[in-house]
């Protein structure tokens, strides 16, 4: 699974956001994955510029969810882990 990430920097006029694309993530792994789809590998890092600190922060409230999920390697390991073993008993 891709590194996700937000990021925020300050500008001279305001707030930058950097965050990756879970959407364009999704498309390079399917890209790598053998039978996936063809086509160039694309930066998933996108940049969003907002002239204040509340524009930035809804922006990043929302955005957390879908950038940063919470089922992450260890938690989707362990539940396809708890999965596998119940299909073994």
């Amino acid at each position: 699974m891709g590194y996700n990430s937000i990021r925020i920097e300050r500008e001279r006029g305001g707030y930058k956001v950097c965050a990756s694309d879970p959407k364009i993530e999704e498309l390079n792994r399917a890209r790598d994955s053998k039978d996936g789809p063809s086509g160039p590998w694309r930066d998933p890092n996108v940049e969003f510029i907002f002239e204040t600190k509340e524009q930035t922060l809804k922006f990043v409230e929302k955005a957390m969810d879908l950038a940063l999920p919470a089922d992450e390697y260890t938690s989707a390991f362990d539940k396809y882990a708890k999965e596998a073993k119940g299909a073994d008993a």
